[in-house]
C-alpha cells in the first residue's frame, strides 16, 4: 500500500522564504516535521493505493484533459486551523478560486478520495506543533505580514517512498 497526493508547488525563491518560517517554527516552538517538508498548496489530500495501482494512477494523471488555465496565486499574511491536538500556521492564499476550480476539475478524474472543498494554505508549522506552542506562536504571526506570489501552470504527483515525497509525474496546464 503506497501513499500519493497531488499539489501546486512554488517557485524555488517563495519556496525558500516560506522554509524561514518553518525554520523559525522549529527552532523557537519546537514543530519539526514542517521544517523537513517542502511548501506547497495541496490539491488531492494524500490517499493510499495498492501498488499494483501506480500504473493506472500515473496514466489517469497524464492523461488528464485540463481546462485549467495558468493561474497567479496571491499569498498574504497568515492564518491557522486552532485544532485542539494538531494546530496548524499556515500562509494564506487571498483568493482559493482558482484553486478551488482546479481541484474541481482534477477531483472527478482521481476518484481515489472524497471530500466537496478544499481549504488552500501553505503550512509553515503542523503536526508536531504543541497546542501551548501553538498560543504562543500564533499571538506572534496573526499580526506578521507576508506578500508573495507564484503562477501556477502545473500540478504534481507526489508518492511517499523512504520517509519522504517524492515527485512521481508532472502535469503542465
Amino acid at each position: 500500500m503506497s501513499l500519493y497526493f497531488i499539489a501546486v508547488v512554488p517557485h524555488k525563491e517563495l519556496r525558500q522564504k516560506a522554509k524561514v518560517f518553518s525554520k523559525d517554527f522549529a527552532d523557537r516552538f519546537g514543530s519539526i516535521k514542517s521544517f523537513q517538508n517542502f511548501p506547497h498548496i495541496t490539491i488531492i489530500k494524500p490517499f493510499h493505493l495498492e501498488g499494483n495501482h501506480e500504473n493506472i494512477l500515473v496514466d489517469r494523471f497524464s492523461l488528464m484533459k485540463l481546462k485549467t488555465t495558468p493561474f497567479e496565486v496571491f499569498l498574504k499574511n497568515f492564518g491557522c486551523f486552532p485544532n485542539r491536538d494538531k494546530p496548524v500556521i499556515f500562509i494564506k492564499p487571498e483568493s482559493s478560486t482558482e484553486l478551488q476550480s482546479l481541484y474541481d476539475e482534477v477531483h472527478p478524474m482521481m476518484k481515489f478520495h472524497t471530500y466537496a472543498k478544499i481549504f488552500p494554505h501553505l503550512t509553515v508549522a503542523y503536526k508536531d506543533l504543541s497546542p501551548e506552542n501553538f498560543q504562543k506562536a500564533w499571538q506572534e504571526y496573526q499580526t506578521k505580514t507576508f506578500e508573495d506570489s507564484f503562477l501556477v501552470n502545473k500540478i504534481c504527483l507526489f508518492k511517499h517512498e523512504n520517509k519522504k515525497w517524492n515527485l512521481l509525474k508532472i502535469k503542465y496546464l
